[in-house]
């Protein structure tokens, strides 16, 4: 039996989760041995994007929780592709910051992430791609 052949096909989390798992298994193949999960390329862009965002702020950009957020930071830290400085406003916190080998990886690994993106939307029109993404934001806000 097909997996389009079952109750599951209709269910929205189903093929999320179906797609999610594709997803992942597309981005560790584009990546290779550069060490990177999905969630810790998102720490870098943040962290890239957003420099001096604090731990909590990472977290609700990635709607991941605060108590993983510092566990994926000593992984980037350790690694030496972010180091933790003192905030300039509150002395009792550090604040996650990019490393020059952080962003020339991050650098190096987006090309990758990139094409694995579009190699999981293949099969969609970039204004269904377009569409999808447009929708699937609407579900995570």
């Amino acid at each position: 039996m097909k997996s389009t052949d079952s109750r599951l096909a209709g269910l929205l989390g189903y093929q999320l989760r179906r797609a999610q798992l594709r997803a992942f298994q597309t981005f560790a193949q584009a990546t290779g041995d550069l060490g990177l999960t999905p969630m810790l390329y998102g720490v870098l862009v943040i962290l890239d994007e957003r420099p001096g965002a604090t731990q909590v702020e990472i977290a609700e950009a990635l709607g991941a929780d605060p108590s993983t957020m510092v566990r994926l930071l000593d992984s980037l830290e350790k690694r030496g592709w972010v180091r933790r400085e003192p905030s300039p406003t509150d002395r009792r916190s550090t604040l996650p910051m990019l490393t020059d080998s952080g962003r020339t990886l991050l650098a190096h690994a987006t090309p990758h992430v990139v094409a694995s993106d579009e190699r999981i939307s293949i099969r969609l029109t970039p204004a269904q791609r377009e569409a999808l993404i447009a929708l699937l934001g609407e579900l995570n806000t």
